[in-house]
């Protein structure tokens, strides 16, 4: 009888640990092969850090990729993650790209409910942005007129306050898993916007919710309310100067997931891409996100096609 229970109890635990395996479980995809550069810079009397990776033989007028991470993670994290991808673009565009870190695993996107430090202390992520520029412009053969942000989760919310409050600075952003907050929760300076913008949502995230809502961390960590989806695209569209209804609305099959690409402005200025069925993820071949956040759609067309919308003439 003991044994039994034992063995029940063996196999009880088996379970758990593997159905956790299969829930937290992503393998890091393997590590980009050329090397990054660590840089800092002293901003607000806080030195803050950044990977730059720029392709061999970089042309004049290089395009500029400032990637920001998500909550609880830092700048190498995100190229471990994410990196394939976005260099084999640089290589393919002759651009540089960029991972800051945030201020103890945030940045600070100026959602007024949010309680990490990053947004306590009112840190000027901004000025962060404006002061990595400033130091490419000085190494690189850039293009300050070419220089775009990607942003996921929390990164996207700073990717969405950068086109509002430093049109001026950059040109383009791509915003994965994340919305516009509500009136009541930005802390936004806003300007008429001009930037382009592609904004890539899932139906099925459990954090930013693909119908607007509250913002959390299952459950912790509230960052407030933000709009439905399709309200941050015609937010954008309306800031830009444009109607409220999008001029090209289709439906394809990617990885075995419908998604509806919805364009405002002709050629497009705002995109909203629906994933309909995927999670707290980025469409991307290189990484699997942890399932706990949802489905992966595990294909580079998306970022790509967000890419040449952002960097055409």
């Amino acid at each position: 009888m003991k044994n039994s229970l034992l063995m029940a109890a063996a196999a009880g635990i088996c379970l758990i640990g593997g159905a956790l395996a299969w829930f937290f479980y992503a393998p890091m995809p393997k590590p980009p092969e050329e090397p990054a550069v660590s840089r800092m810079l002293t901003l607000g009397g806080l030195t803050r850090s950044f990977l730059v990776y720029a392709p061999p033989a970089l042309n004049p007028g290089a395009p500029v990729l400032l990637v920001f991470h998500g909550s609880l993670m830092d700048g190498p994290k995100m190229r471990g993650m994410l990196g394939g991808g976005f260099e084999r673009l640089a290589r393919e565009r002759g651009a540089v790209v960029v991972y800051p870190t945030g201020f103890e695993g945030h940045f600070n996107e100026g959602r007024l409910a949010a309680s990490y430090s990053a947004r306590t202390l009112n840190l000027d992520d901004v000025g962060f942005a404006r002061a990595m520029v400033d130091a490419l412009a000085a190494e690189h053969k850039i293009n300050r007129q070419r220089v775009y942000a990607f942003g996921y989760s929390n990164g996207g919310a700073m990717a969405m306050r950068l086109a509002v409050e430093a049109p001026d600075l950059v040109s383009g952003i791509i915003v994965a898993n994340a919305n516009v907050p509500t009136p009541d929760n930005m802390g936004w300076k806003l300007q008429p916007v001009r930037t382009r913008v592609v904004l890539i949502e899932g139906t099925k995230d459990p954090i930013n919710p693909y119908d607007g809502g509250r913002v959390t961390i299952f459950g912790f960590g509230d960052r407030g309310t933000v709009l439905p989806a399709l309200e941050s695209a015609r937010w954008f569209a309306q800031r830009s100067g444009l109607d409220a209804a999008p001029v090209f609305d289709s439906v394809s099959r990617i990885d075995g997931l419908d998604v509806r690409q919805q364009d405002w402005g002709a050629p497009a200025q705002v995109r909203l891409l629906t994933l309909k069925g995927a999670g707290h993820t980025v469409p991307q071949s290189g990484y699997r996100f942890p399932r706990f956040l949802g489905t992966t759609v595990r294909d580079d067309t998306l970022l790509d096609a967000a890419w040449r919308l952002l960097d055409r003439p």
